[in-house]
């Protein structure tokens, strides 16, 4: 593995290939020049957790000994295509192929090699000539036609010569320079090729960053035409425990099943086979299959699609990968979308027409079994009716594309204990084999086969109090509501209306339930002025929008031109679409944003848990009438510190101009820290920095100068939302603009903490010794890992303060990357386990700071309002003008003068 004598390890100059590769790399991932750690924590009971991190390390020795050639390769076909596009999958065909044929001279270097299926290839091994080049024909079903469109020639090219010492350097807590850091990164980016060469053999790779692998062994069915696959999660990452290790984890996805396009649709649409994960139908029915009805036995095929229909069609297959059936072909194609045309109206281009079998043995034209189906659209403007498609394998559901009935399916499949969880790590670990792998042999590396345990501590759970300073009894993250009373009034409740769109909730049933309701509110301390509010009943055919105009209309009028504060919804059934229309229509639809509560038919209707629910639904409506649940009085605050929660959300993934992303903040209203007011803000879509944060933050330190007379002297800021690669450059950006905004105020410097709050990863921690799991298998609730498998540098803990209640609970990563307060480890963990417990609607912490997760709650919230669901014609046609680089237009204040302008809205928690 040494390089030739002469040449120098690369330790910073960059040469050929580094440009592109930094373009998707950064810097600020190493986060070591920010806020380093003040030292570990020491409260809280000791114990030893598995961490689901198997430590690497290098077998050669002395500082030549562990360097790898890193090249530049470009792969570009002998004849020449205007706009010809390179996939991944074209070119790992066309690296295989060249592994298989190439000469002796240069077997060596590329077998040992891994190649980025992009343009980046590290061996340890050193190529015969620099360049080297060759020109190969690519096969394509095993035949050995010379065909000129399929040869492509290969040039190789050295960019550096790669030291891995620094990783291990890294990891070590060495301090490095800003070029020796540069080659630490393009180290570990080099041993993620590494590792994924291999899988990517065996398994499906799916996602962007090439970590997920997925295997259709043992698949799940699910609702709608879905399936999930199994898999794992590999990364090769830096710890502070002095060697670098492979993150392995499980994986569940969704994808659409594999077949023919029609029989899909009808699944997706409601006709297709039984219940999910492959249940047998209802009575009268088979197993669900092609053709069947949900719980009904084989149902007809459909033979039209609804607008909204078409649009959720779109949403799941655009994009999906298929191969065509009316001819022997293996081609794969990619789905653009679904015409609104059907297959009659539209003329299918003649290279398609033909004749194929119809289903009862008849012949007939291609286009004419489903003639008023729509055709599927792909290229440039080739049209394909849907009978002739058939959906290969591992097409992803996006995940806003997921329907509630399905992500519930996947939750109950991938929701595992922790000791099976970690049986299944250990099972994948033993699979993937590493230290039998011939690349990995070469580049002198060893994995080790057990798990890495690390030092955890249990925090001990704060004081949690209610009214009449009556304190709970906190045990395993949880406590009782019973014989409590919420701990600050709120406005009483007068003016206010229940409205069902239930058949099952009459005025009768409604009724009875407002007295139910209204007892508990009174009993646990909510002040209710006017038991008796209007209670209306239609059904939601009628309308949404109207009925709830008409109603607020009637409860402003019974009460004296009073706006309403707040509306009870009672909804059929769990059903997101209606809800979101209620959400929507209630923040914009209206004269005014209305306050609303939305609760399930099927709740109130039910003796059981009816108790535990209205206890519940109290805790929102508290809230959202402005008062106070319960408070953790000894969590480290001061009454002259603010804390603000910070989010943003991007639009969802489709064709078209790029809707705007939406910035929320969420701040404390006064020193007391359990208040909180929002800003929101639209913005340029997918921008991960909060553009208009100067004005935000402005808005919420004068509402607590208003409050308190005073200006907080200390903020400290919880960020949400925030990529790895982005840290640094949302902190400097967003640390700059919170002392612009303290600036407007003469002479005013607060001292600020930022702490970037990640949920995104994919660590996970097990307990070594069973006595030390609670009931559900997981670790205590309160438990916080700071060292070992955590930052060598950066002041970064994982801390699971709530208690896992479904499968595996997954611990937040905080890390704070700029602190002018001072915080000790053991405050800053303290601290943000006591804030857990300050979670408004409920009654047991949470895994993310409220102040936080208000910010992530009210972000989705806005996702009902700005990306509504639009069945148009212009939101299902397959425009081939549409580009993915145009943004549309938007009003950045649309949302703040709206809600965030309100004050009676926004002074309460309507986002609850």
């Amino acid at each position: 593995m040494a390089p030739p004598k002469g040449s120098e390890i690369a330790r910073g100059d960059q040469g050929i290939g580094f440009e592109n590769l930094f373009a998707s790399m950064k810097l600020d991932e190493a986060l070591d020049e920010y806020h380093r750690r003040p030292g570990f924590g020491t409260s809280g009971r000791r114990i030893e957790v598995f961490a689901n991190m198997f430590s690497a390390r290098f077998k050669n020795q002395g500082k030549e000994a562990n360097a790898v050639y890193h090249y530049d390769v470009e792969i570009n076909p002998v004849v020449k295509v205007a706009n010809q596009k390179k996939p991944r999958i074209l070119l790992w065909a066309i690296w295989n192929q060249l592994l298989a044929e190439c000469s002796p001279d240069v077997q060596k270097a590329l077998r040992a090699g891994a190649y980025d299926m992009v343009k980046n290839m590290y061996s340890p091994f050193e190529l015969p000539s620099d360049p080297w080049e060759t020109t190969i024909t690519l096969k394509e079903d095993g035949g050995n036609e010379d065909d000129a469109r399929r040869r492509f020639k290969i040039v190789i090219t050295r960019a550096n010569v790669i030291d891995l010492n620094t990783v291990e350097d890294f990891c070590k807590g060495n301090r490095q320079t800003e070029q020796t850091k540069e080659i630490m990164l393009v180290a570990i980016q080099a041993m993620n090729v590494l590792f994924r060469q291999d899988p990517t053999n065996r398994f499906k790779a799916v996602g962007a960053q090439g970590r997920r692998f997925f295997t259709t062994r043992e698949p799940s069915q699910i609702s709608q035409g879905g399936v999930v696959y199994n898999g794992f999660l590999q990364s090769f990452r830096w710890t502070a425990s002095g060697l670098p290790a492979i993150q392995l984890d499980t994986a569940y996805s969704a994808f659409v099943e594999a077949g023919n396009l029609v029989d899909v649709m009808n699944k997706m649409v409601g006709r297709g086979g039984g219940g999910g994960r492959g249940g047998r139908g209802g009575r009268g029915g088979g197993r669900g299959g092609v053709g069947g009805g949900r719980g009904g036995g084989p149902g007809p095929a459909i033979q039209e699609v609804s607008r909204s229909q078409l649009k959720r069609l779109n949403e799941v297959l655009r994009m999906a990968k298929f191969k065509v059936n009316h001819r022997q072909s293996s081609r794969i194609y990619t789905m653009r979308g679904l015409t609104t045309q059907n297959a009659s109206e539209l003329k299918v281009f003649a290279r398609w027409q033909g004749w194929r079998k119809r289903r009862d043995g008849h012949d007939c034209c291609i286009d004419e079994e489903f003639p008023r189906l729509p055709c599927v659209s792909f290229g440039k403007k080739n049209y394909l009716p849907m009978e002739c498609a058939n959906l290969v394998e591992f097409n992803s559901i996006p995940f806003s594309a997921l329907a509630a009935e399905q992500t519930a399916d996947m939750i109950k499949i991938a929701a595992k204990r922790p000791p099976e969880r970690l049986a299944m790590i250990n099972n994948w670990r033993r699979e993937l084999n590493y230290q039998n792998l011939p690349k990995v042999k070469a580049w002198g590396l060893e994995v080790r086969t057990e798990m890495m345990r690390v030092n955890a501590r249990v925090l001990a759970p704060p004081a949690v109090t209610y009214g009449a300073n009556k304190t709970a009894r906190t045990q395993f993250g949880s406590w009782n509501l019973k014989g409590m009373k919420f701990a600050r009034p709120g406005t009483p409740l007068k003016a206010w209306g229940i409205l069902s769109f239930d058949n099952n909730v009459n005025l009768g049933v409604m009724q009875q339930f407002c007295n139910q309701l209204v007892n508990v509110l009174k009993a646990s301390g909510c002040p209710v002025d006017d038991p008796r509010p209007i209670l209306k009943h239609y059904d939601p055919d009628v309308g949404i929008k109207p009925v709830m105009s008409e109603l607020a209309k009637e409860i402003y009028k019974k009460n004296n031109q009073t706006d309403p504060q707040l509306l009870i919804v009672i909804l059929p059934r769990k059903d997101g679409i209606m809800y979101s229309t209620v959400k929507s229509v209630a923040a914009e639809g209206l004269v005014r944003p209305l306050v609303t509560q939305c609760l399930q038919g099927t709740k109130i209707t039910s003796d059981r848990g009816l108790d535990q629910y209205l206890g519940n639904v109290s805790m929102k409506i508290h809230a959202k009438l402005g008062g106070v649940t319960h408070e953790v009085p000894n969590s480290g605050l001061d009454k002259t510190t603010m804390l603000i929660g910070a989010d943003v959300s991007h639009p969802p993934a489709g064709r078209g101009p790029i809707q705007p992303s939406i910035a929320v903040t969420v701040a404390a209203v006064n020193g007391d820290n359990v208040k909180f007011a929002s800003s929101l803000r639209l913005q340029e879509g997918r921008v991960e920095i909060i553009q208009d944060l100067a004005n935000m933050v402005h808005r919420h330190l004068t509402t607590f100068q208003q409050n308190t007379k005073q200006l907080p002297a200390k903020i400290i800021l919880f960020r949400d939302g925030v990529s790895e690669g982005q840290y640094g450059h949302c902190v400097r950006y967003e640390l700059s603009k919170i002392k612009e905004a303290a600036s407007r105020f003469q002479g005013y410097k607060p001292k600020i903490t930022f702490i970037v709050c990640a949920k995104r990863h994919s660590m996970r921690f097990f307990a070594t010794d069973p006595k030390e799991q609670d009931r559900s298998g997981n670790l205590p609730a309160g438990t916080v890992v700071d060292s070992g498998c955590t930052h060598p540098f950066a002041f970064d803990f994982y801390p699971q303060a709530h208690a896992g209640l479904q499968g595996t609970a997954k611990p937040t990563h905080y890390i704070c990357v700029a602190d002018e307060n001072g915080f000790s480890a053991d405050k800053l963990q303290n601290l943000c386990n006591s804030l857990c417990y300050t979670y408004a609607r409920a009654t047991r912490a949470v895994s993310l700071v409220p102040v936080a997760y208000y910010a992530d709650i009210i972000a989705g919230k806005a996702r009902d309002i700005v990306y509504k669901d639009d069945t148009s014609d212009s939101a299902t046609i397959v425009s081939s003008d549409s580009g993915a680089n145009n943004r549309s237009d938007f009003d950045e204040l649309r949302l703040k003068k709206r809600l965030e302008d309100n004050q009676a809205f926004n002074s309460v928690a309507w986002y609850i």
